[in-house]
């Protein structure tokens, strides 16, 4: 009986020693890409995260009024650089009379800085991406922009999270 008590014993242990492994997540085109345009003005990214989002994991809104941070889904590179970097290739793509570029690629002579309050995926079946752009002079815009998002998992969160940065991209071009 002994050896049958120590034996399943040492399965639970097993068991329980055995933690899920850690995944970890990249934003879509969030590899900054050199636009063509040389003479075109440069403004250099730099995007600002509420505190929330200052975290490895990604986020998750459970309900209404509360957020689970994932311990095992975690960024690849800090969000604040992958968002930097996405928000520059989509406003270069927008074509507008600027270049484009995150702040830690080239110093500019302006600077666009782009707050970002929320980004998570819903209990609702929506991702959120939130906040607000601001230049320089003081003029900027506000976006929300709520995506549905295609399907379960952190993948299909990431997909509808990199929708919402394409539309705030559009929403913050000049």
């Amino acid at each position: 009986m002994k050896p049958i008590l120590t034996a399943a014993a040492a399965c639970l242990l097993a068991a329980c020693a055995a933690a899920p492994e850690i995944q970890y997540f990249q934003l879509p085109d969030s590899r900054f890409r050199l636009p063509a345009g040389a003479g075109k003005s440069e403004v250099a990214v730099r995007v600002h995260l509420a505190e929330t989002l200052k975290q490895p994991g990604l986020i998750y809104q459970i309900d209404e009024g509360r957020l689970n941070f994932a311990r095992r889904h975690l960024w690849a590179e800090p969000l604040d650089t992958a968002l930097s970097a996405r928000f520059a290739n989509e406003l270069n793509r927008l074509g507008t009379r600027y270049r484009y570029l995150p702040a830690r690629h080239a110093p500019a002579a302006q600077t666009l800085d782009i707050y970002i309050e929320a980004f998570n995926g819903s209990h609702q079946g929506y991702t959120l991406v939130q906040g607000y752009s601001r230049w320089a002079d003081g003029s900027g815009r506000n976006f929300a922009r709520r995506t549905a998002q295609q399907g379960d998992g952190y993948a299909a969160m990431l997909q509808s999270l990199s929708e919402g940065v394409t539309a705030a991209a559009q929403d913050i071009a000049r």
